[in-house]
């Protein structure tokens, strides 16, 4: 009886639950639309993806089995754009001396008039410390990268400055650092914003980390060192609050680009030796090629993170993307430094604001200065992981003299290593460059007096270093100008983006 009285019971509850299901409501015409356009989207983006692992297939059986000049079917050929044409010949062989007078008597005609013949130069071999990285196609067909591998505790690390690159460095591990950018990446909601292909994402670091070169100092562990520097200020100071997405993304690419290519020989030295890429650029020699190396990382389609940027935006982006690597020549660090003491009351209200609306040159002005201090940011790590930048700065500017003595240059000044001494120089770096920079940015973002508490002990440690293992004698007789002292660009009291307009090589 029971049994039955519960069936009926459920048969009620289900033909109510029946009658209150609403009607089937007809599809209208704006709302198949709409589907029809969903279903649209997602075939374009399934050809696109196709398409590009076609030209992908094609770029890695040309760089794979192909020689030189060897050609090729039709249906087989990449057609690059003019752009990626352009980059490609501006990047190649610049560190080649040009200008070695040739005394061979071996002459070249350049025009059927005898009159014509002439001299080549001798071009001598790359005089760079270290070969270029290596970059192949066929690595990165199909990507296989695992951001499952990242320990959920370095998550949180990277956050911090007392995140330590060095294990990786010395295991030569280019891969971890690469899947951590992904994930700042993902944490600052960038690749949601801007609808970025995580396997475009991941093609265009490890382009890029490929660019770096094998020297003490300017590698790809300096890079990703900033770039987790950046990633601190973004997160734990408040910075990433009072910018907008595009301006956090040209941050984070910025600092990932900032040094692509570097020699381990600075720009006096490219001027000295009468490099091409001192012939192309004659500000900012190397920031200007840095900054080359990251426009065609992004004029490929295979990396182009921001090929889903409207042209605004894009354009936006591209200008960040320059002013940014620009201002890390030194040579600036007085003009970014008056503009932001200019410019703190402004930035300041608009911290308070916490809004991610700036007015243009504060943005430009705060972003630079971001930019400069995840450069300069060796001191405001533990002092363990600040001993070492230091030994490695000075063993690349070591490294730089020998080459000046190998190639018959003028030898730097500063760098006679016999006259280096590592705490001075480091107190002088402490005092002179970074202490003016932090403390002014500390005024609009108070967060950073964290960086500066740590920049003071280290100052006292190595103080007491230079004391305890230097007379006052072998101190004076050291060198007397810094490494860290540049010549400064003249200050026109202009605008930073003006400043930095005029230091670009293409406007």
């Amino acid at each position: 009886m029971k049994r039955t009285s519960q069936r009926r019971a459920n048969k009620k509850k289900k033909q109510s639950s029946l009658q209150k299901k609403p009607p089937t409501v007809a599809p209208t015409e704006s709302s198949l639309k709409l589907e029809i356009a969903k279903e649209l989207e997602i075939v374009r983006h399934e050809l696109a993806s196709v398409d590009m692992e076609l030209t992908l297939i094609k770029k890695a059986f040309q760089q794979d089995f192909c020689s030189p000049n060897e050609p090729l079917q039709k249906d087989l050929t990449v057609e690059e754009t003019n752009e990626v044409k352009m980059f490609e010949k501006m990047i190649e062989h610049p560190y080649v001396r040009v200008s070695i007078e040739n005394k061979s008597g071996l002459l070249t005609i350049v025009s059927k008039d005898p009159a014509y013949k002439h001299s080549p130069p001798i071009i001598q071999e790359e005089i760079c410390l270290s070969p270029p990285g290596l970059f192949f196609y066929h690595d990165v067909l199909i990507p296989c990268y695992n951001l499952n591998a990242i320990n959920p505790q370095h998550i949180e690390d990277i956050k911090t400055l007392e995140f330590d690159v060095f294990p990786y460095l010395e295991a030569e591990d280019f891969e971890y650092p690469r899947l951590l950018i992904m994930q700042m990446f993902i944490d600052l909601n960038l690749v949601q914003t801007f609808d970025i292909d995580m396997n475009c994402l991941y093609r265009f670091l490890r382009y890029i980390s490929s660019r770096y070169r094998n020297v003490p100092f300017h590698n790809w562990f300096h890079a990703f060192n900033v770039t987790q520097t950046m990633y601190f200020f973004l997160t734990s100071c408040s910075a990433g609050q009072i910018l907008g997405p595009l301006e956090i993304m040209a941050l984070l690419v910025s600092a990932i680009c900032h040094d692509a290519d570097h020699p381990g020989l600075n720009n006096s030295f490219q001027l000295k030796a009468d490099t091409k890429v001192a012939y192309l650029h004659k500000k900012s020699t190397l920031e200007n090629h840095h900054l080359l190396h990251g426009y065609y990382a992004l004029s490929n389609p295979e990396c182009n993170i921001v090929q889903n940027l409207d042209d605004t935006r894009k354009d936006l982006f591209m200008r960040y993307l320059k002013n940014l690597i620009l201002a890390t020549d030194l040579a600036l660090h007085g003009i970014i430094l008056r503009n932001l003491k200019e410019r703190k009351k402004s930035i300041a209200r608009m911290y308070l604001k916490q809004t991610g609306e700036t007015e243009s040159e504060d943005a430009i002005t705060i972003m630079c200065c971001l930019m400069k201090c995840s450069d300069l940011s060796n001191e405001i790590r533990p002092r363990a992981l600040a001993t070492r930048w230091a030994n490695m700065v000075m063993q690349e500017f070591v490294k730089q003299s020998a080459k000046e003595t190998t190639l018959q240059l003028p030898i730097t000044p500063f760098m006679d290593p016999a006259r280096i001494i590592i705490a001075k120089e480091q107190i002088n770096f402490i005092l002179n460059l970074c202490m003016p920079l932090y403390k002014t940015l500390s005024s609009v973002l108070p967060e950073v007096n964290v960086c500066i508490k740590r920049m003071q002990s280290n100052l006292v440690e190595w103080n007491q270093r230079l004391h305890t293992f230097y007379s006052e004698e072998q101190v004076h007789a050291a060198s007397n100008q810094s490494i860290w002292e540049r010549a400064q660009v003249k200050d026109r009291k202009q605008k930073l983006s003006d400043a930095l307009k005029r230091q670009a090589s293409h406007k």
